[in-house]
């Protein structure tokens, strides 16, 4: 007897489930379809760095069908916060990556792209491939975040009621932070479940506090193909405003803001730039010093020495955030691990070891060098 393509494990369990669609990438394919690398090329970077995003971040599952990328994990222990925070964050960091993406295909000469988010949370079966190592999620749960991602708005990111239900049920838990505290959740409208039937479900957008809106705002007004135009012309502008400024600027150049989860090294650090007439602000929780760059004048700070592995966070994501809040900043990372250099070059857009990584421990001389 043949072995069977397709075949389906015994039972259901509850998942986490993310649909990343690109959005019009007919269209756009349809104006460079004269020339196949672009078209690949195209594809491939967005496709990668979301899948880049996925694997660092949150470690799922996923896999790519058409101009789609579908994520899910099993999270049966609705109580578990840290798993469904960690589809959030995923999902978030997948938002605010949208500059980053596009400054590889204006490299690349390539047209922008826009992309919708949706997470849901349900039951669903998994089944196994004969051919492949990857698996599949079957179930009501796929269909349905499937279908609410056209509510999302251009770059941004709609959840489904169950798992707007289990995040609503953290903000009454002792837990801090809250999700309430890190990001906006609000209503935007009712998807129909069944044709005929006057029953709805109920989708939420949501925002981070920490990012910025305006890309989002921006693709909601504009057509995607006028958008590079858009791009340019918020560059333009954005440069005229930072000329404007840069007088006023100039008592913040020495400003340094660090994130390090040892309290002794942020100390060590902090001691020595100020020793040297750095202004600097330290701290060991990485949330905090979101909320404080975020209350600040973007331009505020030149330069974030930031460490890469702590608990609870991860310096990806927070590179993410920060640069979201001014493109500007520097962000040198700090490490005591070997292998973090060619990890995060194939990461993010423009990454230098040797300029933009510095190793633990550190000499008093090497912190000011750099």
């Amino acid at each position: 007897m043949s072995t069977e393509e397709i075949s389906f494990l015994n039972q259901s369990d509850s998942y986490c489930v993310c649909v990343i669609d690109m959005i019009r990438s007919t269209k756009v394919i349809s104006q460079i379809s004269t020339f196949p690398d672009k078209i690949k090329k195209y594809y491939s970077v967005f496709l990668n760095s979301m899948s880049i995003i996925i694997k660092k971040t949150c470690r799922y599952n996923n896999k790519n069908i058409g101009d789609s990328l579908i994520f899910f994990s099993k999270t049966s222990d609705c109580t578990n916060r840290s798993a469904f925070w960690n589809v959030i964050e995923c999902c978030v960091t997948m938002m605010v990556a949208y500059e980053f993406v596009n400054s590889e295909m204006s490299k690349m000469r390539l047209p922008s792209v826009n992309y919708r988010i949706s997470a849901d949370y349900g039951k669903a079966i998994i089944a196994k491939s004969a051919r492949s190592q990857a698996h599949d999620l079957f179930g009501p749960i796929l269909n349905l975040c499937t279908k609410i991602n056209s509510n999302a708005p251009p770059n941004g990111m709609v959840v489904g009621n169950e798992l707007y239900q289990i995040l609503k049920s953290f903000l009454d838990s002792s837990s801090i932070p809250s999700v309430d505290d890190d990001y906006n959740i609000e209503m935007i409208g009712k998807y129909p479940t069944s044709i005929g039937l006057k029953q709805f479900y109920p989708i939420y957008s949501v925002i981070s506090k920490y990012t910025s809106c305006n890309t989002t705002t921006a693709a909601q007004q504009v057509d995607p193909e006028n958008l590079l135009k858009l791009r340019k012309e918020k560059q333009g502008k954005q440069i005229e405003q930072l000329s404007q400024q840069q007088e006023k600027n100039k008592s913040h150049d020495n400003n340094i803001i660090i994130v390090d989860d040892e309290p002794d090294m942020a100390f060590t650090y902090k001691s020595i730039l100020n020793e040297e007439g750095y202004n600097v602000d330290a701290f060991t929780d990485p949330r905090q010093a979101l909320v404080h760059f975020s209350q600040l004048d973007p331009l505020y700070y030149k330069l974030i020495l930031l460490d890469i592995r702590m608990p609870n966070a991860n310096g990806f994501q927070l590179y993410y955030k920060f640069k979201a809040m001014n493109p500007n900043v520097k962000i040198l990372f700090v490490t005591a691990l070997d292998v973090m250099g060619e990890e995060l070059s194939s990461m993010l857009p423009g990454f230098s070891a040797q300029h933009d990584l510095i190793k633990k421990p550190l000499s008093n001389d090497s912190i000011l060098i750099r």
